[in-house]
């Protein structure tokens, strides 16, 4: 009994102590700890791969002592292994980790001293290619550059990079299984001396067999004409993508599945089967915007995807904004490269009021939209009736069948942040008197933007729109086929469509003559948040000895988004006494 009661009374202790030692560790850390983290020894592109590497880097600001020591322990090793990758294999590192009391809690400094040593130095590289695909010319390019040489610094993301591109290399020309026999890079960190070696079996070449796409969204003549790969061409997986990439882009399909047949496979012959099931035939969109010009502005559409077998669809879209409203309706028909390609009947009607000018716009017409000339061409018909009136004149009425031909080529580098670009657009259309028509009038409108990289993260962006209305009846020309200049869009620092010939009651009426230009800089600062700096000029002038080219310059806030540049600029114009100041407001792509 007296042992029992013993053993009890030292349980108790002991179950005290702990919780007493439990109890005050809790206390020590729920005080503020923060650290600081240096790195002495070394820069470049091996201090960032250092920095990233160290869990006490990224701990909160608010972090306990014990968390913030373990992870100064664990700093050695992930230094040294962060090192490696450049060869760097008998690194020496002095590690200190020191605490400060502040107001605010514990301040602590982690500071690593970094002697790298010297490098691994490449002794012996033998790269080899077996298989059928030794002779290919793309992996034989890929031998004779190869970028590892013997006496070379040892580079482990070049190892990584160049095994990658051998492989692309093979799979891409169809030799899918093809697989490395030998990948060895062995390192003698006495001798600091690394062999590599490589051996790529390509194994046999693989080709294209039957390729069935299984849908009913539409007739299979016009799915037949986006398979653009030949039954016996080099199998690839890219091109595989590219086919489904094409199919969505019809809007006919929602699901797409590819099944390679490999049980199948006929003397390398892998037939492929393409289920796609149809799309939902109608599609609301909805939208709701600002800008600058227009103002507040917000839309409604509804799209029938599928209107019939034969592919064609039907489109009606509705939008008003403080400057104008409109809506159109339009009915498509596919032709040639279907889902790109189309002729189409429009009819439409817009209502626009513009500081002096009221117009209001019918119109039904018909166009063909084809890929031609390395860019997109467009061939139109318009019957349109606009009435017309400036403010203190009488209202006018316009009937004008309209011929035209339009033409838009883009070439850039794809990306989100267009480094390097250039785009050309051509707007030719008029009209003949006939009975359709009142006015005999030519409408010539070019436009050029070039964009070049300035560094990493500055571009120059360029525009420049020419413009000319050849007509002896220009008066009776409605605003539609006339020349205004100012805007977002033109000349930053003067309202919307506010430069052009007045007459004499000083309205804007626009001109027959356009001149507009620009040059701008912009650099991207913080991730997708960036500046710009921009000079702009502008005219729309009656007669071309009276171009009196107007000019702003501005600053502007430039965000990166997936929709496009959303720009926001304070433009001052240079010609204009009475505004010292004007804000522009506008989104979309830079080309």
């Amino acid at each position: 009994m007296a042992l029992r009661f013993a053993l009890l009374l030292m349980f108790s202790a002991f179950s005290a102590y702990l919780y007493a030692d439990s109890d005050a560790n809790s206390t020590a850390d729920t005080s503020a700890h923060s650290v600081k983290v240096e790195i002495l020894g070394i820069e470049g592109a091996l201090l960032k791969n250092v920095r990233d590497s160290l869990s006490i880097g990224r701990l909160d600001k608010s972090v306990s002592a014990s968390k913030i020591s373990q992870a100064h322990r664990q700093a050695n090793t992930e230094i040294e292994a962060a090192l490696q990758p450049f060869g760097y294999y008998q690194s020496r590192i002095t590690a200190t980790l020191d605490s400060s009391a502040s107001a605010k809690g514990k301040r602590w400094l982690a500071q690593y001293t970094i002697a790298p040593g010297p490098a691994v130095i490449i002794n012996k590289v033998t790269v080899n290619i077996g298989g059928e695909g030794l002779s290919l010319e793309s992996l034989q390019t890929l031998l004779s550059e190869n970028p590892m040489r013997r006496g070379e610094q040892l580079h482990h993301p070049t190892y990584s990079q160049y095994k990658q591109a051998l492989y692309k290399a093979a799979y891409s020309a169809g030799y899918i299984d093809a697989q490395f026999k030998v990948a060895v890079m062995e390192v003698d960190t006495e001798a600091n001396q690394a062999e590599i070696r490589l051996l790529l079996n390509t194994g046999p070449r693989f080709y294209f067999g039957e390729i069935t796409i299984q849908q009913e969204a539409v007739e299979p003549r016009l799915i037949e004409r986006l398979i653009t790969i030949e039954t016996g061409s080099p199998f690839t997986a890219r091109r595989l993508l590219n086919l489904q990439l094409a199919l969505s882009d019809t809007g006919f399909f929602g699901e797409i599945t590819i099944d390679i047949q490999e049980d199948n496979i006929q003397n390398q012959h892998i037939p492929v089967v393409i289920v796609a099931t149809s799309a939902k035939r109608t599609r609301y969109t909805s939208s709701v915007g600002y800008g600058t010009d227009t103002g507040p502005r917000i839309g409604f559409g509804i799209n029938n995807r599928r209107l019939n077998k034969s592919g064609h669809s039907t489109r009606f879209n509705l939008r008003t904004s403080g400057v104008e409203s409109a809506v159109n309706t339009q009915y498509k028909i596919p032709v040639g490269d279907f889902y790109s390609e189309h002729a189409d009947i429009f009819v439409s009607g817009k209502r626009e009021r513009v500081n002096d000018t009221d117009s209001e716009q019918y119109a039904v017409g018909t166009s063909l939209n084809q890929n031609r000339w390395a860019g997109r061409r467009r061939l139109s018909l318009t019957l349109l009736r606009e009435t017309f009136s400036f403010d203190g004149e009488d209202e006018q009425v316009a009937n004008l069948l309209i011929p035209g031909i339009s033409y838009t080529w883009k070439r850039s580098d794809k990306s989100a942040f267009i480094r390097r670009g250039l785009g050309f657009n051509a707007d030719i259309r008029g009209g003949l008197e006939s009975r359709l028509s009142e006015t005999r009038f030519l409408y010539t409108k070019l436009s050029a933007k070039s964009i070049y990289p300035l560094g990493d993260r500055s571009r120059l962006l360029k525009r420049l729109e020419l413009g000319l209305v050849a007509s002896d009846e220009f008066e009776q020309l409605p605003p539609s086929q006339r020349f205004f200049a100012g805007g977002s869009q033109s000349v930053r620092g003067y309202g919307y469509k506010d430069i052009g010939p007045e007459n004499a009651s000083n309205d804007i009426i626009g001109g027959q003559y356009l001149v507009a230009a620009s040059v701008e800089v912009d650099r991207l600062f913080w991730g997708n948040i960036g500046g710009a700096l921009f000079y702009n000029v502008g005219e729309a002038a009656s007669d071309k000895n009276d171009i009196d080219l107007k000019q702003g310059v501005g600053i502007g806030f430039r965000y990166r988004s997936p929709v496009g540049m959303i720009r926001v600029d304070l433009a001052h114009p240079l010609d204009d006494d009475d505004t010292d100041v004007r804000l522009h407001v506008s989104l979309g792509p830079d080309l």
